[in-house]
């Protein structure tokens, strides 16, 4: 039995679910941290080394150009995805409407 078909349990608010979300997320990460953390300290010259590597890929990348590419395809999509949230919301006010005038 799911909690969708037990009427004594109470569904989920959204506000809930993206509380326990950021819950989660804060957790795994705190935890991700302190696993870095911890390699840090077992082999420091390994992990200069690697932050080095890192840094010298990150400074030769074109990273102004990837982002301005990002912010471009973003900002194409942005409309297209907001139209169909509001199609989605509008079908969802719609059939709740013509449920209610069924009743």
């Amino acid at each position: 039995m799911d909690e969708t078909s037990n009427p004594a349990v109470a569904p989920i608010s959204p506000a809930e679910l993206l509380s326990s979300s950021l819950r989660d997320v804060r957790q795994r990460t705190r935890r991700r941290y302190q696993e870095f953390e911890n390699q840090i300290r077992k082999s420091p010259t390994t992990s200069l080394l690697g932050a080095v590597a890192v840094g010298y890929l990150l400074q030769r990348m074109p990273v102004r150009a990837i982002l301005v590419t990002q912010v471009r395809v973003l900002a194409a999509l942005t409309p297209p995805a907001l139209f169909l949230f509001g199609a989605a919301k509008l079908y969802e006010f719609l059939l709740r409407q013509d449920l209610a005038g069924r009743k």
